[in-house]
């Protein structure tokens, strides 16, 4: 048996919510002089030290991509790499004080963005909104999580 209309609906407007909050980082990322996609590799970074693996992995990418996504922020003194203590091979990368005072920035324009259309709701109504939106996020992540044969560990801190 296939998808029910309530599935499509389901995913329907759960990918159009997807495109439209693309789309806010996307702008607020263009304001602050970034890609959306160096944006969200910051974002990645923003927890703590990343290997090139890791971010590869949490950005649905290959290693060569982040390789020259980090060399472009490396360059604007965004982010730093550095060498693993027990294994010179893996490379860590971290935000400087500048790449962590920009996502900063980002996040606060994007959370500006994002909750003022919310605003006039009534606070009951935002935290099961908020609420909804945390399980349907963790039970895609963990699917997916599944799906890649990885622990949640290995991929969020």
């Amino acid at each position: 048996m296939g998808p029910t209309p309530e599935d499509r609906e389901l995913t329907d407007t759960l990918v159009g919510l997807s495109r439209l909050l693309e789309g806010v980082k996307a702008t607020e990322s263009r304001r602050l002089g970034l890609t959306p996609q160096q944006a969200e590799l910051l974002c990645v970074i923003e927890p703590g030290e990343r290997t090139h693996g890791e971010l590869a992995s949490l950005l649905h990418c290959d290693k060569t991509n982040i390789t020259g996504l980090v060399g472009r922020l490396e360059r604007r003194a965004l982010v730093r790499r550095q060498a693993a203590p027990t294994d010179r091979r893996v490379t860590h990368v971290a935000l400087t004080d500048e790449g962590a005072a920009l996502m900063a920035r980002f996040r606060d324009a994007v959370t500006t963005a994002v909750a003022e259309p919310f605003t006039a709701w009534p606070a009951d109504s935002r935290a099961t909104l908020t609420r909804l939106a945390r399980t349907a996020t963790e039970l895609l992540a963990d699917e997916q999580d599944r799906a890649a044969g990885v622990t949640r560990a290995a991929t969020r801190s």
